[in-house]
């Protein structure tokens, strides 16, 4: 009969297995999961480092874009009596990634109470690349509700630590990005456009090719909230170029979405549709509800000039409570009634653009003491 191997031994493997993950080294984390469940097979019975696993494994999932399968595994946990346990690090990794999982499902609010649950144990978390990661999220989640200084907080304390840390560098290049949405936010635009190009210029140094779409892609929305198309469509599809070579299904919906909507706003209409049609199929396959919201909203202002399918539209963000989307949209349809000097259809969606931007305000009133 084969010895069994040691627990620890098993947890070493974990630990170097969320490495990989935190760098977005998806074939060699794949491959190193595979060889950790046929360890697991013959390990010492530890309940720990089981549920550990499970913990790890949702965080793949998450970075596999397999979002129903990571949330599954969570939900599974909470009903074990593991969860309650008094181990800090697994509760720490049980609240921080059940709170990366609320932010994929757009729950940002939720997102964010989980991630100050999961806090309260990270000053017990000995690893600065997880203290990063950490304030990382709360960055992104935070920037999801436009509370943009306190993002800005939290993504400069983990940009000072993916800079000082080798092999992060895509870490860092992403969280330059956030800080450069907020700037674009708050309407600093050189200094947004100067943030997000050296970022994709730190990611293509480092051949971090997810990071440097990830610029482009932001670097588009810059310009194309300037209405400055052209560069705009350019950086849009520099993005798109990366993301066909890396199969991101969710990421290259996003940037064919953006790509169908500058040219809407162009008036090219053909090769907008062809756009939307691609963004609607992918929308379709991965069940992207908010995209298909989205799209549907571009269409109707665009091409079909059908108020009633804008209103849908716009009530499914609504009701999702994505309340910036729900803004921005409602703008760009009143800003091409304007155009189109339809005044009655744009006094309403600047109207409803107004009320979408109060609700974001209040949207800090949502989260725990």
């Amino acid at each position: 009969m084969a010895a069994k191997i040691a627990f620890e031994a098993v947890g070493n493997s974990l630990n170097q297995w969320y490495g990989l993950i935190r760098q977005n080294h998806i074939a060699e984390a794949a491959a190193m999961r595979e060889e950790i469940k046929r360890t697991l097979e013959t390990m010492e019975e530890n309940q720990d480092v089981l549920l550990y696993f499970n913990l790890i494994d949702s965080r793949f999932k998450l970075l596999t874009e397999r979002y129903e399968e990571s949330g599954t595994l969570l939900q599974n946990m909470r009903k074990t009596p593991e969860e309650i346990g008094t181990d800090n690090m697994l509760q720490y990794y049980f609240y921080f990634f059940g709170g990366m999982y609320e932010f994929y499902q757009k729950n940002f609010t939720t997102a964010i109470n989980f991630y100050k649950i999961a806090e309260q144990s990270l000053h017990k978390i000995p690893d600065e690349i997880e203290i990063a990661e950490f304030h990382y999220q709360l960055s992104i989640a935070y920037y999801e509700i436009r509370q943009n200084f306190f993002s800005i907080n939290h993504a400069e304390k983990a940009l000072e630590s993916f800079l000082a840390i080798e092999h992060y560098e895509h870490r860092a290049a992403s969280t330059q990005m956030i800080i450069a949405a907020n700037k674009l936010d708050l309407f600093k635009y050189e200094s947004a456009e100067a943030l997000f190009q050296k970022a994709i210029n730190m990611a293509a140094d480092t051949k971090q090719l997810y990071a440097e779409a990830l610029g482009y892609h932001n670097l588009g929305i810059c310009y194309e909230r300037q209405e400055k198309l052209d560069p705009a469509l350019k950086a849009f599809a520099s993005a798109f170029g990366i993301l066909e070579q890396l199969h991101s299904k969710l990421s290259t919906l996003r940037t064919s979405y953006m790509l169908a909507r500058v040219l809407f706003k162009k008036g090219l209409i053909e090769e907008a549709t062809g756009w939307y049609k691609k963004a609607a199929g992918l929308a379709a396959e991965l069940d992207e509800k908010t995209y298909k919201a989205k799209l549907l909203v571009i269409n109707s202002i665009y091409k079909e000039q059908d108020e009633a399918l804008l209103d849908k539209g716009l009530d499914m963000l609504r009701s999702k409570n994505l309340w910036s989307d729900a803004a921005d949209l409602a703008i760009n349809a009143a800003r091409y009634f304007k155009s189109k000097n339809c005044l009655n259809q744009a006094a309403k969606y600047f109207d409803e653009g107004i009320i979408a931007f109060d609700h974001i305000q209040t949207r800090k009133e949502e989260l725990a003491p």
